[in-house]
């Protein structure tokens, strides 16, 4: 079972960024030791006030990490298997013990889960998380292949506004989301919409997937 059901990013994805903060937070800890800075009205209240904050935060990550594992214990005291996490004891025919495991263990998920969700949110929130979101560039980018089609990084930049390498950067970092697929141009066949478009042989080109295509239609039945 997944504790941050990051979008993108795998949990020792997550797990790696939070061990930044807290290398960061004894650094700035070393840092606040010393007499200069210590002393120093001006530097003094900005540092402290981050020293505050990530020492919050490595709490919250400690504290995860040992609900991690007792949520780790507890099921292999209910005996589940790896593709029977998360699972509730609702319905099941049990002991009064059996039945008080499943509460602790139903319990301690909801705890994994609102520390997690405080963890993730501090990060989003914190720029840690960029390839978790898109921007209005990327979801322009989305919108104008899934309607017209197919397109390469120049004609796509011309389309949207960027410059050709800004272009490539951002088709290639959707792609790696699985939000769009690469195609040789000489495999597209009557592929665009537009009537005016020339089908170039060795460009290559990105259309939408179909999980680029399903996020799409989320988006527009959100605002609608």
């Amino acid at each position: 079972m997944s504790v941050f059901n990051a979008k993108y990013l795998s949990d020792e994805d997550i797990w790696k960024l939070l061990g930044q903060v807290e290398e960061e937070y004894e650094n700035l800890a070393v840092l606040l030791a010393q007499p200069e800075v210590s002393t120093d009205p001006e530097k003094l209240p900005g540092l402290a006030k981050r020293l505050h904050e990530l020492n919050s935060i490595c709490l919250t990550a400690s504290e995860l990490k040992k609900i991690v594992r007792d949520v780790a214990d507890l099921e292999v005291m209910l005996g589940l298997g790896k593709d029977q996490t998360g699972q509730t004891w609702s319905g099941k025919n049990l002991s009064a013990e059996e039945q008080e495991l499943w509460l602790l263990y139903d319990e301690y998920n909801s705890m994994l889960n609102d520390k997690a969700g405080q963890l993730y949110r501090w990060l989003m929130d914190n720029g840690y998380l960029e390839v978790e979101q898109e921007d209005e560039t990327d979801l322009a980018i989305l919108k104008f292949i899934d309607y017209a089609g197919a397109e390469y990084a120049w004609r796509l930049g011309i389309n949207i506004g960027l410059d050709v390498a800004e272009s490539r950067r951002r088709l290639e970092k959707l792609l790696e989301k699985g939000l769009l697929e690469r195609v040789e141009g000489k495999m597209l066949e009557n592929y665009h919409r537009e009537k005016s478009w020339t089908k170039h042989m060795n460009h290559t080109y990105y259309r939408i997937s179909r999980e680029g295509r399903l996020y799409v239609r989320r988006l527009r039945n959100a605002r609608e």
